[in-house]
C-alpha cells in the first residue's frame, strides 16, 4: 500500500529546526521555581501530619470546566514508594461521581485536602480494583523535585534522521520509559491496618488520556506500541482539534487547583494532547499530574487550559474526553513526581507545512505546528506524514 501510494503522490514537507533536520542537541528549559522548602507554606500539610482515618476532599473536573468536590478517606502512608526517600499516600474516593467512573485517566494531579490545607496529587491507582483506591503524590515531593534544578543532561551525540526515516512507517523511535511502572505493592504493614488487603496487588501511574485529532485509526494504530509502552492512553477519533493560538492572558482563575490542564504535542491542522489536572498553582507556577508525562526532565511544551465533553466509565480504565483550549503557557519540566509549568512563557514548536499533490491533480496543504524534543519529533512527524498520505 505504502509503494502504491508514493508512486501517485508527491509530497513536499518543510520542517524549521535551525534550517537542519537534527535532533538531540541539548536544551535548556529554567524555571524560576521559589526556594524554600515545600512543606514550610501554611497552605500545604505537611506529610508527616497525614494520619490514618483523617478525611478530606478532592477536586477535580468530570464535565465542563467547574471542578467538582468529592470525598477522600486516608487509608494510610507507603513509605519507599515510588523511590528511595519518597513515600506514598494510600486514599479511599467517596462520592456519586467516582462511583460511577472510579479513578479514571485525566484524574491525574487532583488536589486532595484535609482541613483545607493542600496534601497532595491523585496519582496512583489499583487495576480492576472494586473500590476507587488511589495513590497520592504528597505536594512536598512535587515541589522539591522541581527545586533541585532543571538541566537536562546533553546527549552524547547529536542524531540526524533523514526524510526516507521519517516518511517510513517501519522506523520506530525510542520514547523515554516511565520512571515508575506497574508494581507489586508489597509493604510492611501493622496487623488491622487497612492496607492488609491491598498487599500483592499491583499499583500503577494513572493513565494519561492522549487524544488524536486528524489521525486515522490505520495510522494510530501503527504507532500506538511506544505510546502505551510509555503509560499513555491512546484516544482517537474523539476531541476537538487545537489550532495555534496565541498566548493567552492569566487571571486569578486561569488552572486553579482541580481544573483540567492540556499538554499539547501538536496543534493546528492535526493535534495531540494529553488531558490531566492541575494539583496547585502559585502565582506564575503551576504543578500537575502528580507522576511523569514521559519522564523527559526538562521540556518544552504547550500548557492550554482544557474543557471535559465528558468521562467514560469503562470496565477496565474509565478515561476522559478533554478538548485543548487557549495555550496559557509552557510545561517546562516532566519528572517523578509531576510535571511543572509557568503562566506566560511562550514554548518554542517546529513549525511544519505540507504540500501534497496527488495523481488526480490536486493540492492539499497541511500546517501544523510539533513539539521540540528528540525522541518526541521523529516520531511525531512519521506519524502525521504517514497519515496524510494515507488518508488521501
Amino acid at each position: 500500500m505504502r509503494r502504491k501510494l508514493a508512486s501517485i503522490i508527491v509530497i513536499a514537507i518543510s520542517l524549521s529546526l535551525n534550517s537542519a533536520l537534527v535532533f538531540g542537541q541539548s536544551k535548556t528549559a529554567k524555571a524560576s521555581v521559589a526556594a524554600r522548602p515545600g512543606n514550610a507554606d501554611a497552605r500545604l500539610l505537611p506529610l508527616d501530619d497525614v494520619h490514618t482515618g483523617m478525611k478530606g476532599v478532592a477536586r477535580t473536573v468530570f464535565s465542563g470546566s467547574d471542578t467538582q468536590e468529592f470525598g477522600v478517606e486516608i487509608l494510610g502512608v507507603l513509605p519507599g514508594f515510588p523511590g528511595a526517600r519518597q513515600s506514598t499516600i494510600i486514599g479511599k474516593l467517596t462520592g456519586s461521581n467516582v462511583d460511577r467512573t472510579g479513578v479514571f485517566a485525566g484524574m491525574s494531579g487532583s488536589p486532595v485536602f484535609i482541613d483545607d490545607r493542600l496534601v497532595g496529587a491523585i496519582a496512583y491507582s489499583f487495576p480492576f480494583s472494586k473500590e476507587a483506591i488511589c495513590g497520592i503524590t504528597p505536594i512536598g515531593q512535587m515541589i522539591d523535585i522541581f527545586e533541585q534544578g532543571s538541566d537536562k543532561p546533553a546527549s552524547a551525540e547529536p542524531r540526524s534522521f533523514s526524510f526516507s526515516q521519517l516518511a517510513s512507517a517501519e522506523w520506530k523511535a525510542s520514547l523515554p520509559k516511565q520512571a515508575v511502572t506497574s508494581t507489586t505493592l508489597i509493604a510492611p504493614v501493622a496487623a488491622g491496618s487497612p492496607l492488609i488487603p491491598l498487599v500483592g496487588q499491583q499499583m500503577q501511574p494513572i493513565a494519561t488520556p492522549v487524544v488524536f485529532s486528524g489521525i486515522s485509526q490505520e495510522s494510530l494504530s501503527l504507532f500506538s506500541t511506544e505510546l502505551t509502552n510509555s503509560g499513555l492512553l491512546p484516544v482517537s477519533g474523539v476531541g476537538g482539534s487545537a489550532t495555534i493560538t496565541p498566548m493567552a492572558s492569566a487571571n486569578e482563575k486561569t488552572l486553579a487547583p482541580g481544573s483540567t490542564v492540556s499538554v499539547q504535542l501538536v496543534r493546528g491542522d492535526y493535534s495531540v494532547a494529553a488531558a490531566g489536572t492541575v494539583t496547585f498553582r502559585d502565582g506564575d507556577r503551576i504543578y500537575a499530574f502528580g507522576h511523569p508525562f514521559l519522564s523527559l526532565g526538562s521540556a518544552d511544551m504547550p500548557m492550554t487550559e482544557g474543557s471535559v465533553v465528558t468521562v467514560i466509565p469503562n470496565a477496565y480504565n474509565s478515561f476522559k474526553l478533554a478538548v485543548p483550549g487557549q495555550m496559557v503557557g509552557a510545561i517546562s519540566q516532566d519528572r517523578a513526581t509531576g510535571v511543572f509549568g509557568q503562566l506566560g512563557h511562550e514554548p518554542k514548536m517546529i513549525p511544519v507545512k505540507i504540500n501534497l499533490h496527488t495523481s488526480r491533480g490536486r493540492t492539499e496543504q497541511f500546517s501544523y505546528e510539533v513539539v521540540n524534543d528528540e525522541f518526541l519529533t521523529p516520531l511525531l512527524v512519521n506519524l502525521t506524514v504517514f497519515n496524510s498520505i494515507a488518508a488521501r
